[in-house]
């Protein structure tokens, strides 16, 4: 039976949850300050891999002299960095780019090509009766990163315009705003570095409004024109190329991909700046063309209805511009990258940017960008142009980014989404800019397991830092310390703690890739509301609105596109999109639609049993065709079900489908804090994942049976058999526990032998400890720092367990410290040791014994009797904090040290009886008891 096809797969899965690959492990942007010497390169890539990140991306920061980016040196260093992860197994992607923002590379694009650099269109209104006006006071969105970033993107640090133009002169008249092209009108553009004056050949008519749109050349920028297909090619070759001759022998093995990053201009404004689009937009004379090749004399009428009107007629010509200039500006920009990329061997990955990161709306972030001249907004589009899907995500929040990045790849027959995480959002009273040096391991977890539910593969986090910075400033980006902060290398718990965490994560990843997520709602991208009211219209809120309330209800969705109607089709009331099944579609605050098409769609589905939601706004505009949308709306209405906000929690989980007669599944008690993700997986079986922060019960439903039930621990790679004899089966999960869980049917063993079976008796407790009621060891602590220590090198002092050390005498230590007590002990027999509040990571010693490490709650280490003795024992708490106070001290950043240490006194109790299996009480002591399971 073991060598039958179906258990060899089941061991192949086995295999890879206990030997995660590189690509569901861990990784990490490696943040290059200066030019790393071999040893360094060596020792660091090492420290990456033993630390559990098996894959980086160099990223060559600010700090790193820009004239040395791409040199020979860069490259032999890259080099090494590539050699060194061949020899060990690792994954290497290429961050394209120095800093962020692909398109730059360091200005070598533009050396000796100004033509090259960024254009943008901008425009002029000149009201009846006047006959010049100006555009002034034109503002980089750089400005808000400060002097830094304004020397990265321009030369000298200074924002200066060249080459003017006038690229359109329009005369609008009347409502709803007829345009007429009349370029005689111009008599004389008058450009500076600064801005442009406009005069006219005569008063513009009454009743009338003359728009003239200009077009400048930014001098100084060290960024190439988006839109422009020789701009791109020469990036390609001063950015890409050099990489494909340094490294082009380990493309397609080690090197595996390249990666970009926010690929767009820069984000201008100005004074005089009125109407729907809020951003100059990048421009060239092939978008010109294409522009008139698509409208013909329609083009004035487009063009001034991108920036005015509220009637159907103009939005619609609107949104059809925003398809245009995005497809065109993807394809430009984009499809050359994917193009290189696989002439070369790699695959194409990167992510744009993304008004959601951070939250659930569409615009919790770059508010002030029009994100619409950036590939339109067009996330489904711009992942097609993409290998491998990615997205960032801001600090430690459960948000929209990515379960939208696992349903664009979902989209494009794939699934699952690398997150870049960082941190910016400091603690209250923190200076904004100023990261999170106070990040705990607890925290990160926390933030990867919670975006693995939502369709995380991998998580890279950002950054491994090459040094910690200097004490000298705290200048934001510039000072490699308080650029984006933490370097995670650089927090004294990453060493010890970090591996165990990297682990859990692959393993996590590893298990939940088959899996097919019971997902029964989809949510439509509204991306044509988008095109017609920008990305802080209603739908921005509403989409978040719905996608948070989902998330919080434990109600599967996915996003979904409306290019997803058109091939879609309905199986017993669900909507399928491929192998996609949904029972209900959600229209947030849809006010825009593709076509008459799109709503007969929309009807077929009501019609057809699945259920068809809207909140807010309902649609009025088509794209494409009569705008008959109100009218056509009001004849659904009725099959449709509106609300005029997200309704309450019963009504979202009535969208779920009744699986437990069906299929397994989960359900999630009320008030219950589990989250999960799970569903069928590719070998016959079922898989799920669920987690809470705090205590909680999950309810497992079976189908009438047999069912076998095997949990699969990602600390250790170890499985057991569950044995249980009915549905529901009530799981509960303690503090901060994952839980895995794989139901298959009365077929083959699931994966071979199993290493442990817990069977009704080990449900209900026995084979486990009874102790003593807990003792507080309140006092006779002391904290010991190593001789080694950065600062505090070898003190020794009594220590309270009542608050963490900041508060006395050592606001500003944030290194290892131990806290040292002794016990007394008749007879030695087995101990628990809890600590009710840490900052920090833990490794408990007893008599120099190592018998536990946790970085997380519940902070709770089993002592077996083998490493006490009688009489004396010396029980040493080793906390390893975060860094904060080593970094943010004396620079006014924050308000007040960080907690660090132990925060309330530990509890001590001992072994009454123990267990009758003769296994160490409480497991192996690395990590939270086991959650008992008991038939409901």
């Amino acid at each position: 039976m073991s060598g039958s096809p179906v258990s060899s797969a089941h061991e192949t899965a086995l295999h890879r949850f206990r030997n995660p690959d590189p690509w569901h492990a861990p990784a990490a942007y490696w943040f290059w300050h200066r030019l790393p010497d071999k040893d360094t390169i060596r020792a660091q890539v090492r420290q990456m891999h033993d630390a559990g990140i098996r894959s980086f991306q160099v990223q060559a920061r600010l700090s790193y002299p820009i004239e040395g980016y791409l040199d020979d040196d860069y490259l032999a260093a890259c080099r090494t960095a590539v050699e060194t992860a061949a020899e060990l197994g690792m994954i290497v992607g290429i961050y394209d780019d120095y800093n962020w923002q692909t398109g730059h590379a360091a200005g070598r694009a533009v050396t000796g090509h100004d033509e090259l650099r960024e254009r943008h269109l901008f425009w002029v209104r000149i009201p009846a009766g006047a006959s010049d006006g100006s555009l002034s006071g034109i503002r980089s969105a750089t400005e808000n990163l400060g002097p830094a970033a304004l020397d990265w993107h321009y030369e000298g640090g200074v924002v200066a315009w060249a080459d003017w133009r006038v690229e359109y002169a329009l005369v609008v008249e009347g409502e709803p705003g007829t345009a007429a092209e009349r370029p005689e009108l111009v008599d004389r553009l008058d450009g500076a570095d600064d801005g442009c004056h406009v005069r006219l050949v005569e008063p513009v008519p009454d009743g009338a409004e003359a728009i003239v749109f200009v077009s400048a050349r930014c001098a100084t920028s060290r960024l190439v024109n988006p839109v422009d297909p020789v701009a791109v090619d020469r990036f390609i070759e001063a950015g890409y190329q050099p990489f494909a001759d340094a490294l082009g022998d380990f493309f397609g093995s080690t090197v595996a991909y390249m990666f970009f990053d926010q690929p767009h201009a820069v984000y201008y404004d100005w004074a005089q700046r009125t109407g729907d689009l809020r951003s100059a937009m990048p421009f060239h004379e092939s978008l010109a063309v294409s522009i008139r090749e698509r409208w013909g004399g329609r083009t004035p009428q487009v063009l001034a209805a991108v920036l005015d009107g509220a009637d159907p007629e103009r939005l619609s010509l609107r949104a059809q511009f925003y398809e245009h200039f995005s497809g065109y500006a993807m394809e430009t920009f984009l499809g050359r990258l994917r193009a290189w990329s696989h002439a070369h061997g790699l695959r194409q990955s990167g992510h744009e940017v993304l008004g959601h990161v951070g939250g659930w709306a569409l615009d919790t972030a770059f508010a002030n960008w029009d994100l619409r001249v950036n590939f339109g907004l067009d996330h489904f589009g711009v992942d097609g142009y993409r290998d491998l899907t990615a997205v960032d995500a801001q600090d430690a929040l459960v948000q929209l980014s990515p379960v939208f990045g696992d349903s664009v790849a979902r989209h494009h027959g794939r699934g699952g989404t690398m997150v870049e995480q960082y941190f910016v959002t400091p603690p209250e009273g923190g200076t904004p800019w100023s990261g999170h040096w106070g990040l705990s391991l607890q925290e990160l977890r926390t933030t990867a397991i919670n975006h693995h539910l939502q369709g995380m593969r991998q998580m890279i986090f950002h950054g491994f830092y090459q040094t910690h910075g200097h004490g000298d400033d705290h200048e934001s980006l510039r000072n490699p310390r308080f650029d984006f902060p933490p370097g995670i290398n650089f927090e004294p718990w990453f060493a010890d703690h970090h591996p165990r965490f990297a682990l859990e994560s692959a393993r996590l990843s590893e298990f939940l890739e088959p899996v097919s997520p019971q997902s029964d709602v989809a949510v439509l991208y509204p991306l044509r509301t988008v095109w017609t009211a920008g990305q802080l219209g209603e739908q921005a809120s509403a989409l978040g609105e719905w996608a948070r309330a989902f998330t919080e209800s434990r109600v599967g969705f996915h996003l979904v596109d409306e290019r997803d109607l058109d091939a879609a089709t309905v199986e017993e009331g669900a909507v399928c999109f491929g192998d996609r099944r949904y029972r209900a579609l959600v229209l947030p605050a849809v006010t825009t639609l593709r076509s008459a098409a799109s709503l007969r769609r929309l009807r077929h589905l009501a019609e057809s049993g699945v259920r068809v939601l809207a909140s807010g706004a309902t649609p009025t505009v088509y794209q494409e065709g009569p705008q008959t949308a109100a009218e056509d709306w009001a004849d659904l209405a009725p099959a449709v079900e509106v609300f005029d906000a997200v309704p309450e929690e019963a009504v979202l989980r009535g969208l779920a489908a009744r699986r437990g007669r069906t299929e397994p599944t989960l359900r999630v008690p009320a008030g219950s804090a589990v989250r999960w993700r799970g569903g069928p997986d590719t070998a016959d079986g079922f898989r799920f994942a669920c987690f809470t922060e705090s205590e909680g019960t999950v309810e497992l439903l079976l189908p009438d049976g047999p069912w076998h039930i095997e949990e699969w621990e990602a600390t250790d790679g170890t499985v057991r058999t569950l044995d249980t004899a009915g549905s529901p089966v009530v799981l509960r999960l303690e503090q901060n526990a994952l839980r895995l869980l794989r139901v298959y049917g009365d077929a083959e063993p699931a994966c071979g032998p199993v290493d442990a079976t817990e069977d009704s008796g080990a449900a209900a407790g026995r084979g486990t400890p009874e102790w003593s009621a807990p003792e507080a060891l309140a006092s006779g602590w002391l904290l010991e720092v190593a001789e080694d220590a950065y600062e505090e090198a070898g003190t020794r002092r009594d220590i309270a367990v009542t608050c963490g050390w900041e508060r006395q005498g050592l606001p500003e230590f944030a290194g290892t410290a131990d806290y040292v007590r002794h016990i007394e002990l008749d007879t030695p027999v087995p101990l628990e040791l809890t600590l009710p509040a840490v900052a920090g990571a833990v490794t408990v010693s007893m008599n120099g014994t190592r018998v536990g490490r946790r970085a997380w709650a519940p902070y709770r280490v089993t002592i077996p009797a083998d490493a006490l003795r009688p009489g004396r024992n010396e029980l040493r708490v080793q906390v390893a904090p975060s860094a904060a106070n080593r970094y943010y001290a004396g620079t006014g950043l924050r308000t007040e040290p960080e907690p660090c240490g132990l925060l309330a006194p530990p509890l001590l109790s001992h072994a009454l009886r123990t267990p009758d299996s003769g296994a160490s009480p409480g497991g192996s002591g690395s990590g939270p008891r086991t959650s008992p399971i008991t038939e409901g």
